[in-house]
């Protein structure tokens, strides 16, 4: 499995794909954001670790390039800065996991493969997903991975169908932040879950009529979100 590492520290860099060559992953290696993009665009890697603070792009505007042209691999960022605004940033722009510099190599080790599982498992075919769920407006393909509202088709990146397709899976009950983490990173996630909020905002500015006042998928406070069948 190819991972890349995008960061302008050749100390890092060395450090990082020491690391992972040691545990059998090939390491690409990217001293900038842009050309972490050509590279990510090239060779299509299993993950991504993703610097903040670079030149050329940061990896803010990194990460939102390459979330543009469709891919999904995980990106974990690192960063100097760890306070929750940047962390926001961070998740808002595509990220999948965050973690502080400086950081222990161990633990960095862990997240990858906690994501690399995820990739794999959710990779696999599900013979046994149920063809079309329709709930309200909603109608859901689980094979062809379409959603469309009231007949027309809406455009989501494969985390907000993941989204939209667990709450589907038993429209009108509450899942927690937890759950829905679970259902689209994976049980060994080990990020923090404040990324669903983004998701959810970002799927209801597609499925919504009134993002500001949603009608399909509703926060249950202090609980979650539930699809409403209506």
């Amino acid at each position: 499995m190819k991972i890349l590492v995008v960061d302008d520290e050749e100390s890092i860099q060395k450090v990082i794909c020491s690391m992972l060559e040691a545990a059998g992953y090939e390491c690409l290696i990217a001293k900038d954001g842009a050309q972490g993009v050509g590279l990510a665009l090239a060779h299509n890697p299993d993950l991504i670790i993703m610097d903040v603070m670079m030149p050329v792009l940061d990896g803010f505007q990194a990460t939102e390039k390459i979330r543009a042209t469709g891919l999904d691999m995980p990106i974990i960022f690192l960063s100097a800065k760890g306070d929750i605004v940047d962390k926001g940033t961070g998740f808002s722009k595509g990220a999948d996991d965050y973690m502080a510099k400086p950081f222990d190599p161990r633990e960095l080790m862990m997240h990858i493969e906690a994501h690399l599982r995820r990739v794999s498992r959710f990779s696999k075919p599900q013979e046994a997903l149920q063809d079309t769920i329709r709930v309200g407006r909603i109608t859901i393909d689980m094979r062809c991975h379409r959603v469309e509202k009231d007949g027309i088709e809406i455009p989501l990146t494969p985390k907000e169908f993941q989204i939209i397709a667990t709450l589907a899976s038993d429209p009108n009950a509450v899942f927690s932040r937890d759950q829905l983490t679970e259902a689209v990173w994976g049980k060994d996630f080990v990020g923090e879950t404040t990324s669903i909020t983004v998701f959810i905002r970002k799927l209801r500015e597609k499925i919504e009529d009134d993002p500001s006042d949603p009608t399909i998928v509703e926060t249950v406070w202090g609980i979650g979100y539930r699809l409403l069948n209506q």
